[in-house]
């Protein structure tokens, strides 16, 4: 996705140790200026050995490491940069690339979001590389729909290659893989997959509409396909039409509780709480470490008028999601009705600080796709997710 080496680098003191590193330090200037790569290397290698201070001297070589591929180099190089210059945004960032490229996903992700947060100034491919390799590593970690948001606003910013496209086919179909370990014999389904994911990107869901239906009959059986577009439906409000895909997919994977959620989430918007609640139950036997599978069961319970098991429910997905507002709020609901004033109170006040927070966010960084918005007061499909698994600290 494009070279790094046009980043500026960070601001270096004035002073330097003496004419000798002058010399060498314009030397390898002039290497790296002429795509003279290895011999930039050595002279850089040379200057830095006289000052091992030179902010631009570590991150020209770490650059000319990674644009050669030689990963394990450039994280030792950007290492130094960033304990030279903690502030400095793309020196984290491309330590965190050169992680990657390592296999050290873990160390990665942390310092790709460090960069992000340092800030990457106005180098949009740098950005955008950045944006991507998170959105991978949210993959390999079964974060899908996280993945699926950070892809999301690259094809909103117009970054429309085959890479991003197979990225969000792999967390549009639930892949935890990188792009490069699919089955070749899987490229088309993938593909396919990932134009959907890039149509709902573009808020185009009659286009994606079609392609879904087209997939489900050429991939009737595989998994994630029916759940997809089930969602999809489901934000949509097409309940009816979600339901039966949805009921599809509980066929064909069984084993995942994310149908049985999504389903639930459907029933309880319809207000047929009766039908929400077995789906929930099974969804908790399940994943009984998710938010989202309490909350599901203890709203059905709620409605349903069992209202006891449903602040116990609630109460876990407390635990579980604490910074939830919805969550907050059906439980100061559940309290109300048992009477329970004071704690009712408490967390219909919590409900209402996180929602602001909330609200405040969003207006700061507007929802990319309809898959980032949400509604106070209910867990949104998005939200309905398994706990993902640690492939981040591969």
């Amino acid at each position: 996705m494009g070279s790094t080496a046009s980043q500026k680098p960070p601001q270096s003191p004035s002073s330097r140790a003496s004419p000798e590193f002058q010399r060498i330090a314009k030397q390898a200037a002039q290497a790296r200026e002429g795509n003279r790569s290895q011999q930039a290397i050595d002279l850089y290698r040379k200057a830095l050995k006289l000052d091992s201070r030179w902010n631009e001297g570590w991150w020209y070589l770490g650059t000319l490491y990674y644009d050669g591929n030689l990963y394990q180099a450039g994280v030792g190089a950007f290492h130094n940069l960033a304990t030279l210059t903690p502030e400095y945004g793309p020196g984290w960032a491309m330590l965190g690339l050169c992680e990657f490229e390592t296999g050290d996903y873990k160390n990665s992700f942390i310092h790709l979001q460090m960069g992000r947060v340092k800030g990457l100034g106005d180098n949009r491919d740098l950005i955008h590389v950045v944006r991507y390799h998170e959105a991978l590593i949210d993959i390999l970690g079964g974060n899908f729909e996280e993945a699926n948001k950070l892809l999301s606003s690259l094809v909103t910013e117009n970054v429309l290659s085959n890479d991003v496209k197979l990225a969000m086919g792999l967390a549009l179909l639930h892949v935890a893989l990188l792009p490069n370990q699919v089955d070749p014999s899987k490229d088309a389904l993938i593909s396919a997959a990932g134009n959907i994911g890039e149509l709902e990107a573009l808020n185009d869901f009659d286009e994606a509409k079609k392609d879904f239906e087209q997939l489900a009959r050429d991939y009737p059986s595989t998994a994630f396909v029916h759940y997809s577009y089930g969602a999809m439906l489901a934000e949509l409000s097409q309940y009816q039409e979600a339901e039966q895909e949805l009921l599809e997919e509980i066929k064909i994977n069984p084993d995942s509780s994310m149908p049985y959620m999504q389903l639930a989430y459907v029933y309880i918007r319809l207000s047929r709480f009766n039908d929400a609640l077995p789906l929930a139950r099974k969804a908790v036997q399940l994943v009984p470490q998710s938010f989202a599978a309490h909350y599901l069961l203890g709203r059905a319970l709620l409605e349903t008028g069992q209202v006891p098991e449903s602040i116990q429910e609630l109460t876990i997905a407390k635990r579980l999601g604490p910074h939830s507002p919805e969550v907050r709020y059906s439980l100061a609901r559940a309290l109300a009705r048992a009477k329970r004033t004071r704690e009712a109170a408490q967390e219909q006040a919590e409900f209402a600080r996180l929602n602001a927070l909330v609200e405040r966010a969003q207006k700061k960084s507007p929802p990319e796709s309809y898959r980032n918005s949400s509604e106070r007061g209910e867990v949104a499909p998005q939200q309905l997710q398994q706990p993902p698994v640690a492939a981040r600290d591969q």
